[in-house]
């Protein structure tokens, strides 16, 4: 009894480590999301260059998904020390980037106004923000579901990282097998450079397909088969992710876009909170 005690303790402590140090990445995560974006947009709008912002954004996921990928091939290490230390790992370095975060400092060329107050600032920032979304309700609409189908894709990726080994891949190449996933990506953030002229509804539509035959091919039970699934699924996301960036960019006014960025960000959260459980009983009854 004391020992079934234990390891359910145990198992409960894993689950809060896991759920602080996803918390903390999304927090991360959502503090560089927005100014980037908006900096190199209006940067390339002042030249008169904005078009190229598609490239920019395909070259940002590259980036991002290379680093992914790299940090994956620690996964069998993850694995000998124990997933308890692994996300506990992800919690320390969270809170040093929180750290250095805090530490940041604007620089201004002129004085502030006597009256000027930075909540006052940033609730009328959101205020007109959110006043403009209401009014482009397409917008609105294109952030809800991007978000929507990358969700998809990014809860594909989480449960492959515990169900590979469950299939019965080796550990050796379990870092290999993910970071295949990440290639996919690579793969899509190239790809859709080449289909300028596909109108935004036929992606939109045929990554969604791929996504849902990616988590299709995760119920296999074939880690080969389910490896191939996030490879694809991955693909379709970042090629949807470029075009949808790109899109929106244009239609956000320059005043507002960080924060509109950052919103879409939140949408983005605000899904994974709900779809997490849900998705966690779907796949734990499969």
């Amino acid at each position: 009894m004391f020992l079934a005690e234990k390891k359910l303790w145990s198992s409960l402590a894993l689950c809060e480590c896991w759920a602080i140090s996803i918390g903390l990445h999304a927090l991360c995560y959502n503090f560089a999301s927005g100014s980037g974006d908006a900096l190199a947009y209006d940067s390339l709008k002042s030249v008169g260059q904005e078009e190229r912002f598609e490239r920019y954004a395909s070259n940002q996921l590259v980036i991002y998904r290379v680093c992914e990928g790299l940090s994956t091939l620690t996964a069998g290490f993850a694995l000998v020390i124990g997933y308890k230390m692994a996300y506990a790992t992800g919690v320390f370095t969270a809170l040093i980037q929180l750290a250095i975060l805090a530490g940041l400092v604007e620089i201004r060329l002129s004085p502030l106004p006597e009256n000027f107050h930075v909540w006052k600032e940033i609730a009328n920032c959101f205020k007109q923000s959110f006043l403009f979304l209401k009014e482009a309700k397409k917008a609105m609409l294109l952030m809800f579901t991007n978000s929507f189908v990358g969700a998809l894709d990014i809860l594909l990726l989480f449960f492959l990282q515990a169900k590979l080994p469950m299939a019965g891949i080796p550990n050796w190449a379990l870092g290999l097998a993910l970071l295949f996933l990440q290639a996919g990506g690579i793969i899509g953030a190239r790809l859709i450079l080449c289909a300028k002229k596909v109108r935004y509804r036929v992606i939109f539509a045929a990554a969604t397909i791929v996504i849902l035959s990616g988590i299709a091919l995760e119920h296999s039970g074939l880690y080969a088969v389910m490896a191939l699934g996030g490879f694809l699924a991955s693909m379709a996301d970042d090629a949807l992710q470029v075009r949808t960036n790109f899109i929106l960019q244009n239609m956000f006014p320059s005043e507002q876009r960080a924060t509109l960025i950052s919103i879409e960000s939140f949408t983005f959260s605000c899904i994974m909170i709900v779809l997490s459980p849900l998705a966690g009983l779907f796949f734990s009854v499969w």
